[in-house]
């Protein structure tokens, strides 16, 4: 199963206080904890809980998870060096709690976010620490990652019934990204739209622009043009790689021949909103030769970027930011002396968090 790839950067997630354990006990904890409730496949009810993040009060975490993501969102284009730094700094900030940096760790080392490219293995001993570490705080999304670890065999677990069961409690705690997870397997394996929609709709309400995506195409086929477009618009104000899809459907939205959005023919051309969602497409996504930045959010989209009738008074992408994004996108810090000064003050030991290159695969031997 396919996992996603931008859950830190879909909502406004914040982080926890305190200080995370150097080590963690190295113990199962399906072994230690009662099992949840068995997921039900032939379940259609479900309520729209929502969640509470973990709080932020450490503001040089803070710092240094925001210079992890500008490396983290340069993908494959990363040197083997700043995906060294990267690392450091993420998981210094996850040695001060920072729930974020902890999710995108447990994401990295288990390979999900294809990190690693064929470059790096991926590391269970690490994601095994940040699994527990999440679970002995009871976060919620914690449990989304016992799914994740269960379902697919990551961080040296494997039982997929019981992931599922774990996935169904991230949804009832309100997990947007579980809620997320759920609906495609209702819709994919389960072939139940119907319920997927729910918990599209859920997600949705939380701020996840792929749900939104999602959703925005059982609109469309609906018949439902109003609530699609909304839904794309908002999708690219959270973000995402999904949030960059929307604002490229966008640009044929207000485009003269509508290219595969003929649907949405009523709507007048409009070279100014082409424009703006077009920059917003490269943005986030990136072009062959530079690299877009997923985590990037635009709160301020609508006063930038509003959808028709009202007017446009777009002034680039930095203009739908905060305004602390803004400065802090135009001005980033310089991550290797931040990665540097990490090592020096012992905050993170290299040897812990080095993470070694895979060794070469040797030449095939065809014979002669």
């Amino acid at each position: 199963m396919k996992k996603l790839t931008f859950i830190a950067i879909l909502i406004p997630l914040l982080v926890s206080c305190g200080s995370a354990s150097p080590s963690m006990p190295d113990r199962d904890y399906t072994r230690t904890h009662p099992a949840p409730k068995a997921f039900d496949p032939n379940r259609t009810q479900y309520t729209c809980a929502t969640w509470t993040p973990p709080s932020d009060t450490d503001a040089e975490a803070e710092q240094w998870y925001r210079a992890a993501t500008l490396l983290h969102a340069q993908k494959w284009r990363r040197t083997a060096q700043e995906l060294q730094d990267m690392v450091i700094l993420y998981e210094a900030a996850a040695s001060r709690g920072h729930y974020r940096a902890i999710n995108n760790l447990y994401l990295l080392y288990t390979g999900t976010q294809g990190a690693m490219g064929d470059l790096f293995d991926q590391r269970p001993d690490r994601a095994r620490k940040w699994l527990h570490y999440g679970l002995e705080k009871d976060w919620a999304i914690a449990y989304y990652w016992l799914f994740d670890s269960l379902y697919d065999g990551h961080a040296g677990y494997y039982d997929p019934k019981l992931g599922l069961a774990y996935l169904q409690k991230a949804v009832e705690l309100g997990v947007p990204l579980a809620q997320y997870e759920l609906a495609r397997i209702y819709n994919i394996k389960l072939k139940d739209s119907k319920t997927a929609r729910v918990l599209l709709e859920c997600a949705a309400k939380q701020g996840f622009s792929a749900a939104m995506d999602e959703l925005s195409t059982f609109k469309w086929i609906d018949g439902k043009l109003n609530e699609s477009l909304l839904l794309m618009h908002n999708a690219v104000r959270y973000g995402g790689e999904k949030g960059g899809e929307s604002a490229l459907l966008l640009t044929d939205v207000f485009g003269e021949s509508k290219g595969f959005m003929q649907e949405f023919s009523a709507i007048p051309a409009d070279p100014v909103r082409i424009a703006a969602y077009h920059e917003l497409y490269v943005a986030l996504q990136g072009t062959d030769t530079t690299s877009g930045n997923i985590f990037y959010t635009f709160p301020r989209l609508d006063e930038v970027l509003p959808l028709p009738p009202a007017k446009t008074n777009w002034k680039g992408i930095y203009s739908a930011m905060s305004k602390e994004d803004a400065a802090f996108y135009q001005n980033p810090p310089d991550t290797a002396a931040l990665a540097a000064d990490i090592l020096k003050r012992g905050i993170v030991k290299k040897e812990e968090v080095y993470w070694s290159p895979r060794p070469p695969e040797p030449p095939e031997d065809h014979g002669l």
